[in-house]
């Protein structure tokens, strides 16, 4: 089955080149997964608003043969069963349909958060001065505050040539380094992701 997500990240205000690092480094993510995955359809939306408003348009249009699927911050702990019932204020907002809101994931508590988990990946990146020790050890990502993440990150990343961390730039060439075992092993909210997209290219 064909699949389109709307993720978060990459502001429309971005340079083009910059939105297409953002889609490509999501996709060769993704990948890893399963070869077939390769054809997978990833649009970036900006913010959560942004992105819930995009995904509820395309669900509205009722394309046949394809999933619409969305991947936002959580931004906060998850605290209830579902993404969709964390996120039920702004689905209504933007008027998603009820039955439409069974592929919705999230990123606990924000993208970073998973890149935080492959130490290689953001060496690739940031090269052997990145400061490993700074990084979050729980087991358990999503249990990390984002602000504690993101704070972390920085620490890493400081004294490396690149000084400092930066979403696009950097967050899309982790991305096409970071390894989806690692990302699944510490956050169950990716693992219910990965396990979708699997199961997409089988039916």
């Amino acid at each position: 089955m064909r699949v389109r997500i709307y993720v978060e990240g990459g502001p429309k205000s971005a340079h083009a080149d910059g939105l297409r690092r953002f889609r490509n480094g999501f996709k060769q993510h993704l990948a890893q997964l399963d070869p077939r995955l390769r054809t997978l359809d990833v649009s970036p939306c900006g913010s959560t608003e942004d992105t819930i408003r995009d995904f509820a348009r395309a669900v509205r249009e009722h394309e046949p043969d394809c999933w619409i699927a969305l991947l936002v911050d959580s931004d906060t702990p998850v605290i209830f069963d579902t993404p969709a019932k964390h996120l039920q204020a702004k689905l209504d907002s933007a008027r998603v349909p009820r039955d439409a809101r069974e592929n919705i994931f999230l990123m606990v508590q924000c993208m970073e958060s998973w890149l935080v988990t492959d130490v290689e990946a953001l060496k690739k990146c940031f090269g052997n001065d990145l400061r490993e020790r700074s990084l979050p050890k729980n087991q358990n990502i999503e249990e990390v505050p984002k602000k504690d993440v993101l704070a972390a990150l920085e620490a890493a990343v400081k004294r490396t040539p690149a000084g400092r961390y930066h979403k696009i730039q950097h967050g899309a060439k982790i991305l096409t380094e970071l390894r989806p075992e690692f990302v699944g092993q510490r956050s169950v909210h990716a693992s219910n992701l990965y396990s979708f997209l699997r199961h997409s290219v089988l039916a």
